[in-house]
């Protein structure tokens, strides 16, 4: 595999801005994936080691791969509150996703789904993906409500890594972010 190694972009949705990651970004993310609520539908919490090589595989997978998951910075405080983006780890599926987690002093303000919007959008437009895809765990009640508010139809459940299982969401092609480089 080349690298691609091309600038990332930045997504602007009208209360976020969609970015690369930078190391200060660490304390967010472990946040985010030291949370037991979160932990249940991302196989387990991580300390802040793993955390750290997550935001460092998060980074590497733009260097590898041209697009990754986004840090969702608020535009007001500039606060990360989560991550979101195209995602195509080896030996996961088929075809790329849009992956996302969101911190849980953020939920039900509608910020993932800005994000997941904002992305999609990105990976029909920028990447010119024929189709876009989420992998949702049924049993996660609010990534189920964002799949859903945008449009998204159950495509076939299946089992990622052998041991996970989940079901595999289609979305419509959607209008809503300006991106710039």
């Amino acid at each position: 595999m080349t690298p691609v190694m091309s600038p990332i972009p930045v997504i602007e949705t009208e209360r976020m801005i969609l970015r690369g990651w930078c190391g200060h970004d660490l304390d967010a993310l472990a946040d985010f994936f030291g949370d037991e609520r979160n932990g249940a539908f991302i196989g387990g919490t991580k300390d802040r080691a793993q955390s750290w090589r997550q935001l460092a595989t998060f980074a590497g997978h733009w260097a590898l791969m041209g697009f990754g998951p986004f840090a969702m910075t608020l535009k007001d405080g500039g606060e990360t509150i989560g991550y979101c983006g195209p995602w195509e780890p080896a030996g996961k599926h088929d075809e790329p996703e849009i992956t996302y987690g969101l911190r849980s002093g953020y939920h039900r303000r509608g910020y993932m789904t800005e994000a997941a919007r904002a992305c999609v959008e990105y990976a029909f437009d920028h990447l010119k993906w024929p189709t876009v895809q989420s992998f949702v765990d049924k049993g996660n009640s609010a990534s189920l409500g964002v799949v859903r508010k945008l449009g998204a139809k159950l495509d076939c459940e299946t089992t990622l890594y052998g041991t996970v299982p989940v079901q595999i969401w289609r979305y419509p092609s959607l209008k809503s972010a300006e991106v710039t480089a």
